[in-house]
């Protein structure tokens, strides 16, 4: 579908991972609960003129025309390095290079969360996430393409509902129905203007990302998210995944 691929790791500061999505430093998905800190030193690379932009944009909107969060927001907290609790700073890393030139990119990588072990849960996990930037892109726009996505998957019916994202507006889910049962499977939207502001991008961009073993628990009737991780040769071999 004209996507490139794109990894940046594993480990990487909290600037990357929650503060450029205009997530606030004091949201409970930032708190030890549900991201995993390292004690590995603190990230030096990030530049201070950014962190001040980013900053803007938490405690006041920066340009936007927003009120942002209304807190202070603390630098040091940004440069803890943390297990990526999901794959979005890869695009949003690659869109922060390229940020005057159309770009459709995708990642496949895995995340970290502090999540028990479970039938349906694991502190391990992939998602599958994707950003398209181009002049007059739109949310019809990112529908159609959800749309071919999960078609060419093979689900006959894909839906679409409202949502809620800190980091993009409007914010939709994606449902499909398989085999007479709905299944959410993505999340979407459109980035908040306090996301793509600091970067002094001027084109909207649409960004999807939903979870990798969730979907091929779908399409493979697999009830135990537990069974990609036991080492199964013959198993995996004979699902061929």
């Amino acid at each position: 579908m004209g996507f490139i691929e794109v990894e940046y790791g594993m480990i990487i500061p909290d600037f990357w991972n929650m503060d450029v999505l205009f997530v606030p430093q004091d949201h409970p998905a930032r708190e030890l609960w549900d991201s995993l800190y390292l004690e590995v030193g603190e990230d030096k690379s990030v530049d201070g003129n950014i962190m001040k932009r980013i900053k803007e944009a938490h405690e006041n909107g920066g340009s936007t025309g927003s009120e942002g969060w209304r807190y202070t927001w603390n630098e040091d907290e940004a440069r803890k390095m943390v297990l990526r609790s999901h794959s979005t700073p890869n695009t949003i890393r690659y869109l922060s290079e390229n940020p005057d030139k159309p770009v459709k990119v995708f990642s496949i990588g895995k995340c970290f969360r502090r999540d028990p072990f479970t039938f349906k849960h694991s502190p391990e996990f992939y998602q599958v996430e994707g950003i398209i930037m181009e002049e007059g892109a739109n949310l019809a726009m990112l529908m159609g393409i959800l749309n071919e996505f999960y078609t060419r998957l093979g689900f006959k019916k894909v839906g679409f509902k409202p949502s809620y994202f800190p980091f993009t507006e409007p914010s939709l889910e994606v449902v499909v129905e398989f085999k007479g049962r709905m299944f959410e499977l993505a999340g979407a939207g459109i980035f908040r203007p306090e996301v793509t502001e600091p970067w002094e991008i001027k084109w909207p961009v649409l960004a999807f990302g939903g979870g990798l073993e969730r979907l091929v628990m779908v399409l493979e009737n697999i009830k135990d998210i537990r069974m990609f991780y036991t080492n199964d040769l013959e198993w995996l071999r004979s699902r061929h995944i």
